[in-house]
């Protein structure tokens, strides 16, 4: 199954986005326009709506429209700019009911940037959304937006992140601020992710990949042994970052999931490890789960975040986010070969940057590497890493 690259757009080798079958990837889309300028300059929902306009272009290049959009993450610079955002883009996806990831992050990849959306859709295949919901009944949140807690898929299933809060919204775990709270918190919202994964015919078992958002880093060591506990033998693939908040402030802790059905094939976890007994930069953390470096499931090729630590778990590049970029994209290109990939079969890069200034060379660095593969990409500003020393992370996906 080949894939097709629509909309490249600017003068870097991105496309808008890339179809694999059914599954369409999409670039990260914000009110910037090709020519370097920002749309609705101090205006969140106009910029918003700019983004939109631009996921909806993809989107009819690769033959869909904005009602086949699976799932969106929203990152956002401030909470002020929640409802008018959501509700722009509840106006256009009305009907459509994408499950969602809502994260306040310290930046965007220009200062005037307010908003930027990542979207993933699937075109021509059917789709369920189960646990429909309106904003308005959640937490008391005066948001015009409806949604639903899973899209399934044919072959993939897209879940909203989950968070420490019950599946009806009737209460909030952990409602301090301690990283017992967190833990609480993360209990929960894994026990959700399994209800929602059963109820779509699934279970954790074909989870792919976890991404873990928490809002402090002193949480870290309290929840990584809760996702352990709950993947207790699966062996997903993981990336962890440090973002400023989410939704609500009360929220501590966010989970996404990736996650293809193996219609009874297990899919293949490539250089298992237990994650206390390898480091983090330089050092070991005591977080007691079971991850591995590469996922390959039917014709996708997902890849844990990778860092300046190579494969040997020698730290790369201290103090040099470029040097650390390399690294990275070495461990990618090796990690895909193992998987019987190629870069040139990347459809998805996410760059992860710890300062703002560090996302140009970055940037260049990793899409150099990925020259003739076109790929997707996004690219965020967090406050953080799994330690202190990682400047940056990239996420790839890959498809064969």
């Amino acid at each position: 199954m080949s894939c097709e690259r629509f909309l490249p757009f600017g003068s870097a080798p991105v496309a808008g986005a890339v179809r694999h079958g059914s599954r369409v990837f999409l670039s990260g889309r914000s009110a910037l326009r090709p020519d370097g300028s920002v749309a609705g300059l101090g205006n969140a929902a106009a910029q918003a709506e700019a983004a939109l306009d631009n996921i909806e272009a993809a989107l009819n290049a690769a033959g869909g429209s904005l009602s086949d959009i699976t799932k969106l993450t929203t990152s956002l610079i401030d909470r002020a700019h929640r409802k008018p955002v959501y509700e722009a883009i509840g106006r256009r996806l009305r009907g459509a009911f994408p499950v969602s990831t809502g994260l306040l992050v310290p930046g965007l990849p220009l200062p005037e940037l307010v908003v930027q959306i990542d979207t993933e859709a699937v075109v021509g295949s059917p789709v369920q959304r189960l646990r429909t919901f309106a904003m308005k009944d959640w937490f008391g949140q005066d948001i015009d937006w409806q949604g639903a807690m899973v899209a399934a898929g044919e072959t993939e299933l897209f879940v909203r992140g989950q968070t420490g809060s019950a599946l009806d919204g009737s209460f909030m775990a952990g409602p301090g601020r301690r990283p017992e709270d967190a833990a609480a918190q993360a209990d929960l919202a894994l026990s959700n992710l399994a209800t929602l994964l059963r109820e779509a015919g699934s279970g954790m078992d074909e989870v792919c990949k976890i991404t873990v958002y928490i809002s402090d880093r002193a949480y870290r060591g309290a929840v990584y042994p809760v996702i352990g506990r709950h993947f207790r033998g699966i062996h997903p693939v993981s990336t962890g970052l440090i973002v400023a908040g989410f939704a609500r402030p009360e929220i501590l802790f966010e989970i996404d999931v990736h996650a293809l059905r193996g219609h009874g094939t297990p899919h293949t976890r490539l250089r298992r490890y237990h994650s206390s007994t390898v480091r983090y930069g330089f050092n070991q953390q005591a977080l007691d789960c079971d991850f591995c470096m590469a996922v390959r499931a039917g014709g996708q090729v997902i890849l844990r975040g990778q860092t300046g630590t190579d494969l040997n778990e020698v730290m790369h590049g201290a103090g040099d986010a470029v040097a650390q970029a390399e690294q990275a994209m070495d461990n990618v290109a090796v990690l895909l070969g193992e998987a019987g990939a190629s870069l040139v079969d990347v459809v998805k890069a996410t760059v992860f940057v710890t300062d703002r200034a560090y996302l140009p060379g970055v940037t260049e660095t990793v899409l150099r590497r990925l020259d003739g593969a076109t790929p997707c990409f996004s690219a965020l500003v967090v406050k953080g890493l799994a330690s202190p020393e990682l400047l940056m992370e990239v996420d790839i996906t890959a498809a064969v």
